[in-house]
C-alpha cells in the first residue's frame, strides 16, 4: 500500500507520521520520486505531487508498503489518491489559533522572521489560518481509506485515537503496544530522534506541544478576527487587513524619508 501522511502545516503532521511509521513496516519511495528537501533530510520522505500518478502506476503498491509525508491540498490529487484501493491517507487537524501561533515560531525558525506575533498575524498568519481551514475542507469527505485525526484528540486520549488510526488500516492494538507507541512518539522522543537536523535542534521545531497556548499570544482583536475566519473564511478585499497593509506601506514610505 501507499500510506500518505497528509497533515496540514504545523498541525502535528510529524507526530502523526511517526505514529504511522511505528504501526506498519513502511519503506521510503525511491529517491527520484521525492522532493529535493526530503532527499536531503531523509527522515520524512515526500513524493512530489506531480509524480504521484507515475509512482502509483510504476511501483508495486499492492505488495510493498510505502510512506510519504505530504501537504497535498488540491482536489485533483485527492481524487487521484482515493481512486486507488491500495492508498490510505491520514490527515491531522489542530485548533487553528494554536496552529497560527506554531506557524509564527516556524517562520522565525526557518526564515529568521524577527517581527512580533501581532505583526505576523495581521500580515500573514490570518491568511495561513484561512488556507488551512480550506485545506481540511477538501479532505473531509475523502472516503473510508481516509482518516482525520486531531492534535487535541491525541493529547486528550492517545489510546482511543491511535486505535481509530490503526482500525482504518485494519489493525488491532493491545494496551501494551499503545503504551510503547505513546512513549516512542512523545515530544521528548521526537526531539531526540530529529536532533541531528538543524531545523529540529533543541526546541525550535518541537516547541511546547501545549493545547491552548494561543491564549498567551492572541489579543481581543485577533480572537474576534480568527472567529470570523472560522465562521465564514476571509475575502480578498477584507477591509481590516487592507487597512493594516496600507498602514504598513505608509509607515515604510515615511521611514525612507527620515
Amino acid at each position: 500500500m501507499l500510506l500518505i501522511c497528509n497533515g496540514a502545516m504545523k498541525s502535528g503532521s510529524t507526530w502523526l507520521y511517526n505514529i504511522l511509521c511505528n504501526l506498519v513496516d513502511l519503506k521510503h519511495p525511491p529517491e527520484h520520486y521525492l522532493t529535493e528537501n526530503s532527499r536531503k533530510r531523509q527522515k520524512n520522505p515526500c513524493i512530489k505531487p506531480a509524480l504521484l500518478a507515475q509512482f502509483m502506476a510504476q511501483e508495486d503498491i499492492e505488495k510493498t508498503n510505502y510512506v510519504s509525508k505530504n501537504h497535498i491540498g488540491q482536489p485533483e490529487y485527492r481524487d487521484l489518491l482515493m481512486s486507488n484501493p491500495n492508498v490510505f491517507v491520514f490527515d491531522i487537524e489542530r485548533d487553528v489559533s494554536d496552529m497560527t501561533v506554531s506557524s509564527y515560531y516556524d517562520e522565525c525558525n526557518r526564515h529568521g522572521y524577527e517581527g512580533s506575533f501581532s505583526d505576523y498575524y495581521w500580515s500573514t498568519g490570518r491568511y495561513v489560518a484561512n488556507a488551512v481551514i480550506r485545506y481540511h475542507a477538501i479532505w473531509r469527505s475523502a472516503g473510508s481509506r481516509f482518516y482525520m485525526t486531531s492534535y487535541e484528540g491525541l493529547h486528550a486520549n492517545f489510546a482511543d485515537e491511535v486505535t481509530r488510526i490503526a482500525n482504518t488500516l485494519g489493525l488491532t492494538l493491545d494496551a501494551e503496544t499503545i503504551g510503547k507507541l505513546q512513549e516512542k512518539t512523545s515530544i521528548s522522543s521526537l526531539r531526540k530522534r530529529y536532533q541531528d537536523e538543524d531545523l529540529y535542534k533543541d526546541e525550535k521545531f518541537f516547541r511546547k506541544g501545549i493545547v491552548g497556548d494561543w491564549k498567551n499570544h492572541f489579543d481581543m482583536a485577533m480572537t474576534k478576527d480568527i472567529a470570523r475566519i472560522k465562521a465564514r473564511g476571509i475575502g480578498p478585499l477584507d477591509r481590516h487587513t487592507l487597512a493594516m497593509k496600507l498602514r504598513r506601506i505608509l509607515h515604510r514610505a515615511l521611514s525612507l524619508h527620515v
